[in-house]
């Protein structure tokens, strides 16, 4: 339990960076770009911003046996639920309105 605790908060640490790349590509190419980028590239921009600035990060998760490429495959599997949930409703909220 406390292995997925730690991989949540390596996750919410990438979120805040992903959202707002995501919100970008929104303004500026609109809610398809929005979507992609959402659930892919932006996911792989804010793991390259830890890996660039906060690299000894990662010695914390090795410490709790948690490999770098477990943090990424979880991560990422984290950030397609939390993706499509949240397109999910920004869609009903679209068609409502």
């Amino acid at each position: 339990m406390r292995k997925l605790a730690n991989i949540f908060e390596f996750y919410k640490s990438t979120l805040t960076i992903n959202v707002s790349i995501s919100v970008l590509a929104w303004v500026f190419g609109g809610f398809e770009t929005f979507k992609y980028v959402l659930i892919i590239f932006g996911f792989f921009i804010s793991i390259l911003i830890k890996e660039v600035n906060a690299k000894n990060e990662y010695l914390f998760y090795y410490n709790n046996g948690i490999s770098k490429l477990h943090l990424f495959i979880y991560g990422f599997l984290m950030n397609f639920v939390f993706s499509l949930m949240l397109i999910l409703v920004i869609n009903l909220v679209i068609k409502l309105v």
